[in-house]
């Protein structure tokens, strides 16, 4: 098993694939293009000081702990938007920026959940897919103008996203 996994990953990096979370194969960003995030979390705060990048896991996944807030840069893609959705409240509205500049979308400290995450690039090529109370990972999504993350009007909290550049 460990040779057949060496052998994918040696396999993917001669083609230019990178590999993301849950083993899958992507085309690698080109030089420059990056998408980084970060999530406030109910009770707890900012997970860390670190910005998530290119796949990595931002919120926490079996703790039934939400995300009320996330930021958002982008870089080597144009200009994009973030709109989230709010428990009880809905969609807020896009907050939108230029390349490399960050978005910040959502609430803190106000007990206010995000369940869901939409977000809108001027170039296609950003991947994601959010982790959602009592349901777990949804399939990922992909931002050939607009990505959705997480679902409304079922009241499942978003726990945790994942998003890269293919």
């Amino acid at each position: 098993m460990r040779r057949t996994v060496r052998s994918l990953l040696t396999f993917c990096a001669v083609l230019g694939l990178g590999v993301v979370s849950g083993g899958v194969a992507q085309a690698a960003p080109q030089p420059g293009e990056e998408v980084c995030y970060r999530a406030y979390i109910a009770n707890w705060g900012w997970q860390s000081n670190d910005w998530k990048c290119q796949g990595a896991q931002a919120g926490f996944v079996g703790k039934n702990m939400a995300i009320e807030k996330v930021q958002i840069r982008i870089k080597g893609m144009g200009s994009f938007c973030a709109n989230p959705h709010i428990r009880n409240v809905g969609w807020q509205g896009s907050v939108c920026r230029n390349s490399g500049q960050v978005v910040e979308v959502g609430t803190e400290g106000q007990a206010l959940p995000m369940e869901a995450l939409q977000v809108y690039v001027d170039n296609p090529g950003v991947r994601g897919r959010a982790h959602v109370q009592n349901y777990g990972w949804l399939p990922d999504q992909y931002a050939s103008s607009v990505m959705e993350l997480g679902t409304t009007g079922q009241v499942r909290n978003l726990e945790s996203i994942e998003m890269w550049i293919v």
